[in-house]
């Protein structure tokens, strides 16, 4: 019996039958009397306690089953009062009376007789309630008990819970009845359970511990049992719920499968290449063998059959094009080149064939695929042909390692293909090529340009289909992307002849905006050797941007406004500017004009005006007030204004966000960032308001990563432009916009969870220090920021240490192919941030030392280098800007350093021997002396190794050449022996790769020499040759160049004219030129 008032009951009545109404008004109404009067913190346990109610023992099963639907709505929606964030569920706030009660009504349904609808979502409303940590004891032994049940719903059901929350099975519940129930479960007869069970294994298997992963591990076998049964009883749709549920399962732990991997790929193999099964699971099977070459790379190259087999599955797939002759037709004739149509086989195949050579690499796969290319290519059947052409495209990228030297076979194999009388096989052609010359860029265009180029242009021949036209003008943009300007020029006639013929009388428009496309491309490449077209050119394009064509021509228009400026880019100022007035004032025109948010002339023309803006510079001023407004009246409504929606889930929750455009925002805001960089102090004007309205509040941005990192980028070009105008940093203005970022940016350094935005952040910062001078950041603001770094330093060593324990027995290490950021690129611009800060407020850095310095000591510790390096990088600037108080820390880092000295890792060793320089070049000098003389046999033994010029060597050999020469100028009195060390470090010489350590070691050299120092005389040969090979490498220059060249002028004089000669012919003649230049 119900505990609701009957008058409640009523009322709660009447508005669930309203809200099920198929009336719209009536409907509206009472969503919001619910989510008003009913969603309230005195109501919604009442609420929530009536939808139970109506879901376990409700009249109808509508009833029961739109019950259980809005009670799961409202029980997972945040509470609309003040207090609780977007991430809260009011069933997890409600009274516990009211949370007792719903469980017992929510058990009491399920466990009663229901039909298989209401179940399923008594079962998800459950799950969802069991995501509170309120104990719910009657629950397990329930859903353990309903696995058992002869009624498969029911079974289903309870797996359907698990599925949803794993964690109502503890890993101490894990015992052997457990393991009976998902055994028992993918034994079942009901494909449902079977398919419910796999999903609910690989939900607990990801909730478990990695250390009881070996227990569930043993069930596998059974999971994988269960497929063979699902294909031979013609059940596709469960075989591909079931594959995709080991999906996820090789996701999270590939390596699990190798006893089996072979059985795994023969069973995908037969799946993927049947015919008579519906595309889903076909494709599920192909994607589950993918998976594994990007989770477990190495499994794969192993496994013997893998790549072959992924070879052939690709290839049959992708034959499976235009099955009938009407196909081909409607293929040839589309409107829309880029619609892939129905192929999703072949589209698949070529996606997966990418992924997999991507991660396997040519090395692996090249083998198997060119056992069938050579003769695919030969074959009767053209979709054999054009498959073959596809799948070299696909595999190229990856496969680079091994194709890239055999470009000439390639193109000996593919180049006949243009010729082939099936437009289909052209057209893969003209991919294979155009991918090619993108996957090959550089050796491709100097080595082959003058076979690709003409056989791509004799493809722009009206006796061509125009999907065959059009490819051909995109892979050309390929080519010439990538192309210098001699590359270009011998075939600028011929090419910009087909393509003007192709703009003036193709009849699709498809074909018309690639070959302006092409155009604008093939000038970028071409460069000032495009002023010969521009007079026949331009004027086309202005009519293009004049003309007034219906919505659908709008992208014609973008095209030429991309290739207008592209021209006028490649062709310089002066000569666009006899057009520059009269396009500004088409822009104007066309801006004023613009066709709603998704007009696609609206991001071609913002990049438009920038282009011009670089080119023309001051003289862009004029246009400046009309092209700003749309552009920055589009940054405010973009961030402050939501209209276009995706929805995201965001802890089980649906929520809308605007996603729609963006990536244009992004864009936009670097145009503003261009504009002030170009224009200076004239574009002051705009200054404060983007920076306040726009930049700053941009950060916040949290839906699109892209925004706030643009934000971040702009803000020193902005602070730039205010500098530039008002005179100083320290101008109200200046100081003002400063203190604005640099507060914005500390915030975000400590809150943002994008890693990637470090980038971003701690560039803006340290550019920003740079132009605001010494001491920029007040103690405040400096106490904020040594929190922020150090959670980032936090952060990336906890990103790092999980790397680390990756490669188990259950998952490989694998390098992200498309990742953001490697974790050394992130801890080397968090140390630059850090490095940036120390040199602007020198020892009032210190408390920030002070609280790194238990990450530091952490770094220093451990066993990986990467930490090693970039602990010892922020050692560097405390001894370089810390002044004296630096030496208060020298307990924490004097011996890791000294230790580093001999590490494996060459990089260790180059940043551990600056070190050891900069102290004996700091304030506490004389203090650090007897550290810098205890590292001087470590120096020297590391300096003299067999490979300490080998080229990954190089960078740390010299840098402890500098270092020495620093030591012996420091404490040279103090060094026993100095002389034999000083006979030591000349033999070292030359410093040819680092200017800057030159800098350090020629001056000390030279010295040695004009002060005769008894050494030198025995080093003569060897001090000449250090000299010239420092000139030959320009490691040296003005005036460290002139006194080292003097010097040793001045030495060759001491010496027989026949012996300074046969010291000086000794040498190439790249360093006989330098001798000539330098000491004739």
């Amino acid at each position: 019996m119900s505990n609701i008032p009957e008058d409640i009951q009523q009322t709660l009545g009447n508005l669930l039958t309203a809200l099920s109404s198929t009336d719209n008004a009536y409907r509206k109404q009472a969503e919001l009397v619910l989510n008003n009067e009913w969603c309230i913190r005195d109501k919604v346990d009442i609420l929530l306690v009536f939808l139970a109610e109506q879901a376990a023992n409700g009249a109808e099963e509508n009833t029961r089953a739109f019950a259980a639907v809005l009670f799961r709505r409202f029980s997972i929606k945040s509470p609309n009062y003040q207090g609780f964030s977007v991430t809260d569920r009011q069933i997890d706030h409600i009274s516990v009376p009211a949370k007792v009660e719903i469980r017992r009504l929510l058990l009491q349904g399920f466990t009663s007789q229901q039909t298989k609808n209401v179940r399923h979502k008594l079962a998800d409303a459950i799950a969802e309630v069991a995501k509170d940590n309120f104990d719910w004891p009657e629950l397990l032994p329930m859903v353990l008990h309903a696995t058992s049940s002869n009624d498969a719903a029911m079974k289903e059901s309870s797996f359907r819970m698990i599925a949803t929350t794993p964690q109502i099975i503890s890993k101490h519940d894990l015992n052997e009845s457990f393991l009976k129930m998902f055994h028992s479960g993918f034994e079942d007869e009901s494909d449902d359970v079977r398919i419910a069970t796999c999903t609910a294994f690989v939900a607990f298997f990801e909730n478990l511990p990695k250390s009881m992963w070996s227990v569930l591990s043993q069930l596998l076998p059974n999971l994988l049992n269960s497929l063979p049964r699902l294909l031979s009883s013609g059940n596709d749709t469960a075989l591909a719920s079931v594959l995709e549920s080991l999906i996820d399962l090789v996701v999270l732990a590939p390596k699990i499968f190798k006893p089996m991997f072979e059985t795994i790929i023969s069973f995908c193999s037969q799946v993927a290449q049947n015919t008579d099964l519906e595309s889903n699971a076909r494709l599920t099977a192909l994607e589950l063998l993918t998976t594994f070459s990007e989770t477990s790379p190495n499994m794969c190259k192993r496994e013997p059959s893998y790549s072959t087999t992924m070879v052939i599955i690709t290839l049959k797939l992708m034959t499976e094009v235009c099955i009938d002759d009407d196909d081909c037709s409607e293929w040839n004739n589309t409107e829309d080149p880029t619609d892939e149509g129905d192929e999703d086989e072949y589209n698949a195949a070529r996606q997966a064939l990418d992924r997999v050579a991507l991660k396997l690499n040519g090395q692996c796969l090249a083998t198997p695929l060119f056992q069938y290319l050579p003769h695919m290519l030969q074959s009767q059947n053209w979709r054999e042909r054009q498959a073959a052409l596809m799948a070299l495209s696909s595999a190229s990228e990856g496969c680079a390692d091994v194709l890239i030297s055999e470009i000439p076979k390639l193109l000996d194999l593919v180049l006949p293909s243009l010729n082939d009388p099936q437009p289909r096989v052209q057209f893969a052609c003209c991919n294979a090529l155009g991918q090619m010359s993108t996957d090959f860029a550089s050796v491709i265009q100097r080595t082959s340009g003058g076979k690709i180029l003409p056989a791509l242009i004799s493809m722009l021949s009206t006796n061509n289909v125009p999907r065959v036209q059009t490819h051909a003008a995109a892979a050309l943009v390929n080519f010439c992307e990538e192309a210098t300007k001699d590359i270009v020029e011998p075939y600028l006639d011929d090419l910009l002849n087909n393509l003007l013929n192709l703009l003036k009388s193709s009849p699709k428009r498809y074909v018309q905006e690639q070959v302006i496309t092409t155009i604008a491309v093939v000038a970028d490449a071409a460069e000032n050797k495009f002023i010969k077209y521009y007079d026949t050119l331009m004027p086309l394009l202005v009519s293009v941007m004049k003309s007034d064509v219906e919505s659908n021509g709008r992208t014609l228009i973008a095209k030429s406004i991309e290739c207008a400026t592209l021209i006028a880019t490649a062709v310089g100022k002066e000569k666009f500017s006899e057009s520059a007035n009269e396009i500004l004032e088409i822009f104007t025109v066309l801006q004023n004009n613009l066709q709603g948010e998704d007009d696609p002339v609206k991001p071609y023309l913002e990049k438009g005006w920038s282009r011009v803006c670089k080119l023309i510079g001051k003289a862009f001023v004029p246009f400046l007030p009309g092209d700003i407004s749309i552009v920055e009246e589009d940054q405010l409504e973009e961030i402050n204004q939501n209209e276009d929606y995706e929805v995201i889930q965001l802890s089980g929750k649906h929520i809308a966000v605007h996603t729609s455009v963006l990536d244009d925002k992004a864009s936009a805001i670097e145009i503003l960032k261009l504009y002030s960089e170009v224009l200076g102090s004239a574009f002051f004007p705009y200054v404060l308001e983007i920076a306040n309205e726009i930049v700053i509040p941009g950060l916040d941005f949290y839906l699109h990563d892209g925004v706030r990192g643009t934000c971040a980028v702009t803000m020193p070009s902005l602070l730039k432009c205010c500098i530039e105008s008002t005179g100083s940093s320290q101008s109200t203005e200046s100081f003002t916009i400063w203190k604005g970022m640099a507060n914005k940016l500390i915030s975000q350094l400590e809150s943002d969870p994008a890693l990637e935005l470090f980038f971003a952040y701690y560039y803006a910062l340290s550019k920003c220090l740079d132009l605001m001078g010494p001491q920029a950041l007040d103690d405040t603001q400096l106490v904020n920021l040594a929190k922020s770094i150090h959670g980032n330093l936090s952060d990336v060593y906890e990103r790092i240490s999980n790397h680390d324990e990756v490669d188990d027995d259950y998952n490989e290490e694998v390098a992200e192919y498309d990742e953001d950021c490697t974790d050394e690129e992130l801890l080397e611009e968090v140390v630059k941030g850090i490095s940036a800060v120390f040199e602007n407020s020198g020892p009032r850095s210190i408390p920030i030392f002070m609280t790194l310095a238990p990450v530091v000591s952490a770094f220093l510790k451990d066993e990986n280098p990467i930490l090693n390096r970039f602990a010892i990088s922020i050692i560097c600037d405390l001894v370089k800007f810390g002044g004296e108080q630096a030496f208060d820390f020298n307990d924490l880092f004097l011996n890791p350093v000294g230790t580093s000295l001999s590490s494996s890792d060459s990089k260790v060793r180059e940043m551990a021997a600056k070190c050891v320089g900069l102290c004996a070049q700091s304030i506490n000098s004389a203090k650090y002396s007897q550290f810098a003389l205890a590292c001087l046999p470590s120096l020297t033994q590391m300096a003299s190794i067999p490979d300490a010029r080998a080229p990954d060597n190089i960078e740390a050999t010299e840098q402890i050449c500098a270092t020495i020469a620093i030591i012996i100028q420091c404490y040279g009195n103090q060094i026993p022996n100095v002389n034999d060390l000083i006979n030591s470090w000349i033999s070292l010489l030359p410093i040819c790769q680092n200017i800057e350590l030159a800098k350090i070691a020629y001056p000390f050299l030279t010295q040695l020499v004009n002060q005769q120092h008894e050494i030198v005389a025995s080093k003569i040969p060897k001090i000449v040759d250090s000299v010239i090979q420092a000139l030959l490498y320009a490691s040296i220059s003005d005036d460290v160049a002139v006194n080292a060249v003097s010097a040793v002028k001045g030495l060759l004089a001491t010496l027989p004219e026949s012996q300074s000669m046969t010291i000086m012919n000794g040498y190439s003649t790249e360093a006989k030129a330098v001798i000539s230049k330098w000491f004739v």
